[in-house]
């Protein structure tokens, strides 16, 4: 008798222990993949920053950066283009990225009307990540990603 109800216990425990187990191992994937966008918005970012740096054609939708633009009415790489790319697996569109310029602080040096070489060029990346686990993804909702990156401009294009 008092086997059967040792292993009615072991049931009962394990039946309480379960769920749990199944939360944290959810829990590891979900931060996994939290981790893994965040770095891939944080390279993105670098990426469009070092685009910006000698090429500041933000349009195009397109980086192919093996050889250098000679002229810009045909360009083959661009800000937004060399993120998106950078970011491929994440869906990243152009309305997720946004490009900015300033001047560098304590200079008397002007960005505004034209682009000068130690302008700062700013990307930065935006990301709604979404949690794929169902019964998690009802507990917390979307959350908002973003990473910026800055570098000075080197040349100013076209």
């Amino acid at each position: 008798m008092t086997g059967e109800r040792s292993r009615g216990q072991s049931l009962v425990e394990f039946a309480l222990i379960f769920p749990i187990i199944i939360l944290l191992i959810a829990g590891f994937f979900e931060i996994g993949r939290a981790v893994f966008a965040y770095n891939m918005i944080a390279n993105a970012a670098r990426q469009g920053a070092r685009v910006a740096t000698v090429n500041q054609l933000a349009d195009v939708t397109d980086c192919d950066e093996s050889w250098p633009i000679d002229d810009p009415y045909q360009p083959h790489w661009s800000i937004r283009g060399c993120v998106i790319t950078a970011a491929k697996t994440l869906g990243i569109t152009t309305s997720n990225v946004s490009v900015s310029y300033a001047a560098p602080p304590d200079t008397t040096l002007t960005c505004s009307p034209t682009l000068h070489v130690g302008c700062i060029a700013s990307v930065t990346v935006t990301y709604h990540y979404t949690i794929a686990t169902p019964f998690v993804s009802k507990l917390i909702g979307p959350i908002t990603m973003s990473q910026t990156s800055t570098m000075p401009v080197e040349r100013v294009f076209p």
